[in-house]
């Protein structure tokens, strides 16, 4: 079974985003092996400077980057990223499947991912222009992996 990975900054605070996501993670379940690391955000003051923003992305780039294994094809989820339609996603996860790669999506804090993260990923991804909270994005896009697996399976469930 396909491995796949979700690396993200924080945890699920609001139960409704939190039990949409389980619902989503059981689902998945039945196409991917799933795993979900949530990693601490570096603390930051109410109005910080653009220095200490990239004090705290570089300090979380540590963190992600330590938990992103080896031999794995990296996603960075960012708004710069190549925006891809449910079926064309499908087919980037069929074919990381077909070459054995464990996926691993990268979720980073409010203010997003250092660089030296995206550039360790694979490929970039945006799953709209639009901002997201990040509680609700999560669930966004593990309704997409789920979706992906269906579309994957022949499912109903993608029309």
């Amino acid at each position: 079974m396909q491995k796949l990975r979700l690396i993200a900054m924080g945890k699920l605070t609001d139960a409704a985003f939190r039990d949409a996501a389980a619902e989503y993670a059981r689902r998945i379940g039945r196409f991917f092996d799933l795993s979900v690391t949530e990693i601490r955000p570096e603390p930051l003051p109410q109005n910080p400077s653009p220095a200490e923003i990239a004090r705290a992305l570089d300090r979380e780039a540590d963190r992600i980057l330590d938990a992103v294994p080896a031999r794995s094809v990296a996603a960075a989820l960012c708004v710069e990223g190549k925006e891809m339609s449910s079926e064309d996603f499908a087919r980037w996860i069929g074919r990381q499947a077909s070459e054995g790669g464990e996926v691993v999506f990268l979720i980073g804090s409010s203010h997003g991912l250092a660089d030296r993260v995206k550039q360790r990923a694979a490929v970039r991804l945006s799953v709209s222009p639009m901002t997201f909270p990040h509680e609700l994005f999560r669930v966004i896009l593990l309704e997409q992996i789920y979706r992906a697996g269906e579309i994957l399976a022949g499912g109903k469930y993608h029309k």
